[in-house]
């Protein structure tokens, strides 16, 4: 089979100009040459494919129906050339891969990262989540957002945000009662667990109360599954300041109790060792840190409103 041979690609755009203008003359005046220029590059087009492209009358053109798909074939092509060129001049986004503990990712990041994404619309965060992330991802990664206490070995590590622990419910969850409700107003049944009965047994202790078992209820292995439920009116949960935060300002979930408890677990920001370090990513990490610090703030004001 013989290869198929383009048109001879400068009468293409020819073409394709005096089909956008439905004129030979304002597609003279686009492309900056004379009318018979054009004239003669499209009666050549026609020739070398064999087909008039154009019906000619007195001071007017109507282009045929396989004008105009050559046309369009050609504009599209000329187009996608145009969009690559652009693409290459401005260069490729400075992309960051961030690796994050899935809970913290959808709850405190993804309400915020939006900013970040305006401000430097040229990096370009790839992001990767692992439910209850513990330990480092494996493989390629610039910086992960990490659940635990630290210790973990190939990477350096600093402690991030630190946690609260407190019952949240849904504003109206308790009005049944027509006063403060207290911890023992919680009927087993509406217990809500994060992974594992260990707050709601920390609580119980805490407060000393015995009149629910804190092994009742049901347990979700994500903290969002256990919110949403909540914010249903399903039962009550143990909320955090990270992963509550969105909750708490626009009121979707309540803290019915004064008590909450701090966790010894800590948000950690991690990054392999002798890994790069770019002006995008320090730009990245110092905005996470500014938006960090007005997250600590807003709880400081929030737990003092309170008092």
């Amino acid at each position: 089979m013989s290869e198929f041979r383009l048109p001879n690609l400068n009468a293409l755009r020819v073409l394709a100009e005096v089909a956008r203008h439905r004129s030979f003359t304002k597609a003279a005046e686009s492309l900056g040459v004379t009318q018979s220029a054009v004239s003669k590059q499209v009666a050549a087009l026609e020739a070398e494919l064999g087909q008039p492209l154009f019906v000619r009358s007195h001071r007017k053109i109507k282009i045929t129906a396989f004008g105009r798909r050559v046309a369009d074939l050609a504009d599209g092509a000329f187009a996608q050339i145009r969009a690559g060129l652009r693409e290459e001049e401005a260069g490729a986004p400075d992309q960051i891969a961030l690796w994050g503990d899935a809970d913290f990712i959808e709850l405190w990041l993804f309400p915020r990262l939006h900013r970040f994404e305006a401000l430097h619309p040229e990096i370009r965060i790839s992001i990767s989540v692992q439910v209850g992330m513990n330990r480092p991802p494996q493989g390629r990664y610039d910086c992960a957002v990490i659940w635990g206490r630290g210790g973990w070995a190939g990477c350096r590590f600093a402690p991030f945000l630190t946690n609260s622990v407190f019952p949240v419910a849904a504003p109206g969850f308790f009005h049944h009662l027509g006063r403060a409700p207290a911890l023992s107003d919680i009927r087993e049944q509406h217990l809500i667990h994060d992974q594992s009965a260990y707050w709601w047994r920390a609580f119980r202790e805490a407060a000393g109360a015995r009149s629910f078992n804190p092994n009742a209820g049901r347990i979700y292995n994500r903290s969002a599954l256990c919110l949403e439920a909540a914010v249903r009116g399903h039962g009550i949960t143990i909320g955090d300041e990270v992963t509550t935060r969105e909750h708490i300002e626009q009121g979707t979930l309540v803290c019915p109790f004064e008590a909450r408890l701090p966790s010894p677990d800590a948000y950690y920001i991690a990054q392999p060792e002798g890994g790069r370090e770019t002006p995008s990513l320090t730009t990245f990490l110092t905005w996470l840190e500014h938006e960090r610090d007005a997250h600590r703030q807003f709880f400081q004001r929030f737990w003092e409103g309170r008092g």
